[in-house]
């Protein structure tokens, strides 16, 4: 009986100790150098022959122009994960198929440089993406005016690959949605899978660049489900507790199992009084459903 005792003491405490070093390995943290990579990607954007693989952005303007708004997009979206996740597993599983836009600003009075513009996703392997079509609108809007420093707008991933937008597929203004396609020179990228709307109270998770600080990640819960312009079939938003800001907007919002619920749109902030300098009280995050997604999307014929 003894015997039998310490075989289990001992089998209970190589569990422990295993255990204990596969928590350890798991618990590596990874740091990155964002700073690095913004001059990782401009210098790549400045190696011999890189600019002729980009439209600049008056070129995908005049390619815009005829576009019409509610075109269907050609695209398979990836089945929905059905494994609940951790947190840092979504991140680390969803990372590659968030992309970051820029703009390059050319050299006028100040030096040439790259302004952080906002966050799109990875739809297709071949590369499709989506994001706000307000991210969009000086391709997509025909009254509005290109800056003179204005002259690549562009995606790159958190690995510093850079790629070129080779058109606009389609837009819906009300739904705040923009579908693009970026040249992948042949490379198979990692798209997001799509998941279903939710319900008030369920988890979400974000993941997006706020004010230029690359792949940030802010948890929460669905606050409120609205219908903000009754009769709009794009007219139905997500209200959710997790934080994003200026540079987030075209960002995914995720459920338990990774994947995609809606996309960040914009934020209301709301003060004491009707407007600042007075105390901010709270601000609302507005997103859009994936439901409002997929109704542009049609799938392709195998």
């Amino acid at each position: 009986m003894r015997k039998c005792c310490l075989k289990g003491l001992c089998v209970g405490l190589l569990a422990v100790l295993l255990g204990t070093a596969s928590c350890r390995a798991q618990e590596k943290v990874v740091y990155r150098d964002y700073d690095r990579l913004g001059w990782t990607i401009l210098d790549s954007l400045k190696r011999p022959g890189a600019a002729s693989l980009f439209k600049g952005m008056n070129t995908l303007k005049l390619a815009t122009r005829m576009l019409e708004e509610n075109t269907p997009v050609d695209v398979e979206p990836r089945p929905a994960g059905k494994r609940e996740l951790k947190p840092r597993a979504i991140i680390e599983q969803r990372r590659e198929s968030v992309l970051m836009v820029f703009k390059y600003m050319r050299a006028t009075v100040h030096p040439e440089y790259i302004m952080p513009w906002a966050t799109a996703v990875v739809l297709s392997e071949d590369g499709v993406c989506v994001t706000n079509s307000h991210v969009l609108w000086q391709l997509i809007d025909t009254s509005a005016r290109l800056d003179l420093r204005d002259s690549l707008l562009f995606v790159a991933t958190e690995a510093g690959k850079i790629y070129s937008i080779s058109s606009v597929l389609s837009y819906n203004r009300s739904g705040d949605l923009a579908f693009f396609k970026i040249d992948t020179r042949g490379e198979r990228l990692v798209p997001m899978p799509l998941g279903e709307d939710l319900a008030v109270g369920s988890n979400v998770h974000a993941l997006t660049h706020p004010a230029g600080y690359p792949y940030v990640y802010t948890s929460g819960v669905v606050s409120r489900t609205f219908i903000k312009e009754s009769g709009n079939p794009f007219g139905n938003r997500v209200e959710i507790t997790a934080d994003f800001a200026k540079g987030s907007s075209g960002g995914p919002i995720m459920d338990d199992r990774g994947n995609m619920v809606a996309m960040v749109s914009c934020l209301h902030p709301i003060y004491y009084v009707d407007q600042p300098p007075s105390d901010r009280q709270m601000g609302i995050k507005e997103c859009i459903p994936v439901s409002s997604i997929v109704r542009l999307m049609r799938k392709l014929e195998k």
